[in-house]
């Protein structure tokens, strides 16, 4: 929040509500929810046994849209066109699924450093169905991750999809990929970040 702040108050990028969601349970509840609000499915290969429950981003999904959204549209004034989803890692891969699952429960998306490795890259999938259905795609999609990530997990996979995604050429989609050289998996969040607000928000 501080970041769009400052992005705010300099009159980078226009007035935004920013809307985080926190468990609020210490270290140990966030992990684990995190990792089983904001992941699609079960992870059979890499990440096999790494945590106690995953798969549950439909049911995350369904809060957002049939509690968290009409909450904060009753109380705050707001734009629902311009609706933007955030993520880093996990949250990276929810936003991910999001783009070709419920495309339309947001206009804009910051993808950062997402593990699309998940499951034998079952976003990849997704993908290609959500292609062999649709040729529009009209979203502001800004995607990133820094060059000292790990290339199985992150850079790889992340250069396909992609690489996939500009294959598909959908119309009316403003795709931004960005690579942030001697950046790691976390210290790349701020400098992508920034970025992203940018290039969604920008006044």
């Amino acid at each position: 929040k501080e970041i769009a702040d400052w992005l705010m108050w300099s009159n980078e990028i226009k007035d935004i509500i920013v809307v985080g969601i926190s468990y609020g349970q210490g270290m140990d509840a966030w992990w684990s929810r995190r990792a089983r609000d904001y992941t699609h499915c079960n992870d059979t290969v890499t990440a096999k046994g790494w945590f106690k429950s995953t798969g549950g981003a439909d049911n995350f999904l369904k809060f957002m849209k049939n509690e968290l959204f009409p909450a904060i549209n009753k109380n705050y004034r707001t734009n629902q066109d311009s609706a933007t989803i955030m993520g880093i890692s996990f949250g990276g891969m929810l936003s991910s699924y999001v783009l070709f699952t419920q495309p339309e429960l947001f206009n804009g998306y910051i993808i950062i450093a997402p593990p699309l490795s998940w499951n034998y890259k079952s976003i990849f999938k997704l993908e290609t169905e959500y292609f062999s259905n649709h040729k529009e795609l009209n979203k502001t999609v800004y995607i990133a991750y820094g060059t000292l990530d790990d290339k199985d997990w992150i850079i790889n996979p992340t250069d396909e999809f992609i690489k996939n995604i500009k294959m598909h050429n959908y119309n009316g989609l403003n795709f931004v990929p960005q690579i942030f050289e001697g950046e790691t998996h976390i210290s790349v969040y701020s400098t992508a970040l920034t970025n992203g607000l940018k290039t969604i928000f920008k006044r």
